[in-house]
């Protein structure tokens, strides 16, 4: 249940027992009401006959007083009387008030009805008995009374409840909207938009907790931002170590290389002998050789041209090359127009991203053609490669080429989505904007 329904059941629950309370309260209280109304009722009609019977006396002869008593009597509230006359043993009754035409029900009758009141009156003239005189009381009148101003007591109290619980159930959903903010930012907080804040809030018992989700929040944007430039920093380093290492194979290992080279073939030219010659050709190709997987090293550290060159030009260079060298299979690469210059960590994984990429699906997917695209929205560098190859078998697990792109790009605080079936494979990377360079165009 929720803290309204909890609130609102247990105000319930009191009005209810206080209406409970109320309406046992009130029934006592109508009980001896009805019952002292109902004995003075039927003291009333014991005065009445006894005023009336000594009237009659000396005015009606003697045997005809019990027969013409009853036209002389008229009944009191809550009493009835009866007339028993000794000569021949009939009741007759007086006229008495109509029974009440809203009558209370039986239920309510019975709870408040008090016990049943007779009185016998003898009555005795010239010393000898002519019969009694018979009181009850009568409580119909006063219980159906009863019966109406319980049945509106109740009505206005059960009205005031109500009314009493729909406004505490306002106030309390005016209390707790806060909660429903508080809850949605922290909503905010779990899917990463750690901007989202709360803000103050007029209410002193919620105020602290949305204080503490906000600092929560900043805490987190901190740690965040933090953890980015850790990350970024780490990508600098990798990428400084290799551009070093590059350099110093490019320094150290190109003009020994060179050197080799010179002294294979000036040992060729002055070969005394056809054996020395062939020694000198094989050196100059294990030169050559070694010369060649400087390059390749040298470009799997680092392309020279990313960060010399603006980065359309090195994708197209790029792309150039691999139809010069894959006649067969069609290039497509679209480059947004006026397209800023990404930071070199970026640039550097844009490059990598179409080279694995590339790679993967003219080595592995036989693919006959290769849609490129680049692009940038408000706050990401956007790269699609698309292909028409075989895709990738399923439960096969990415190789390490793919498993080392998605560690740098995460590292960048990206992301890389791979989507494949039998009519090809789809490559999407995300790489944040840097700040300082979104709005840097290239030159």
């Amino acid at each position: 249940m929720t803290l309204r329904a909890r609130i609102l059941l247990v105000i319930v629950a009191m009005q209810l027992l206080l209406v409970g309370v109320l309406a046992l309260g009130s029934l006592d209280r109508l009980r001896r009401d009805i019952a002292t109304e109902t004995r003075m009722g039927a003291q009333t009609a014991r005065n009445l006959v006894l005023a009336t019977i000594g009237t009659m006396q000396g005015a009606v002869p003697a045997d005809r007083i019990m027969a013409r008593l009853p036209e002389r009597l008229a009944e009191p509230r809550h009493a009835r009387i009866g007339v028993v006359d000794a000569l021949d043993g009939t009741l007759r009754q007086p006229p008495g008030p109509a029974d009440p035409a809203d009558r209370s029900p039986g239920w309510f009758a019975a709870l408040v009805a008090p016990d049943p009141q007779e009185t016998r009156l003898p009555v005795v003239i010239e010393g000898r008995p002519r019969g009694y005189v018979l009181i009850t009381g009568d409580p119909a009148e006063e219980i159906a009374r009863a019966w109406r101003d319980m049945r509106d007591l109740m009505a206005l109290a059960l009205g005031t409840a109500a009314l009493q619980a729909g406004l505490i159930a306002w106030a309390v959903g005016q209390g707790l909207r806060p909660v429903a903010t508080i809850a949605a930012r922290l909503s905010d907080l779990t899917r990463g938009e750690l901007e989202a804040r709360i803000g103050p809030l007029p209410q002193p018992d919620l105020a602290p907790l949305a204080r503490h989700a906000d600092a929560l929040a900043q805490a987190l944007e901190q740690a965040r931002t933090d953890r980015i430039r850790l990350q970024h920093q780490i990508v600098a380093r990798g990428d400084a170590e290799r551009k070093a290492i590059a350099r110093d194979l490019h320094d150290e290992m190109g003009p020994c290389l060179f050197g080799l080279r010179v002294e294979a073939d000036a040992l060729r030219a002055a070969a005394p002998d056809a054996a020395t010659a062939q020694s000198a050709e094989q050196i100059a190709a294990i030169a050559e050789q070694i010369s060649r997987v400087n390059r390749a090293l040298l470009n799997d550290l680092r392309p020279m041209a990313v960060g010399q060159l603006p980065l359309p030009v090195v994708l197209g260079d790029y792309v150039d090359d691999l139809t010069r060298r894959f006649p067969d299979t069609a290039f497509r690469l679209d480059v947004a127009a006026a397209l800023p210059e990404p930071d070199e960590a970026s640039a550097l994984t844009l490059f990598r991203i179409l080279q694995e990429g590339t790679t993967n699906a003219l080595r592995h997917a036989q693919a006959g053609r290769i849609d490129i695209r680049l692009w940038t929205d408000p706050a990401h560098w956007r790269m699609i490669l698309a292909d028409d190859g075989t895709g990738i078998a399923e439960g096969r697990r990415e190789g390490a080429g793919l498993t080392g792109m998605r560690e740098r790009i995460t590292l960048l605080g990206g992301d890389l989505q791979i989507r494949t079936d039998a009519s090809g494979t789809v490559l999407e990377a995300r790489l944040p904007r840097a700040p300082a360079t979104r709005n840097r165009t290239t030159t």
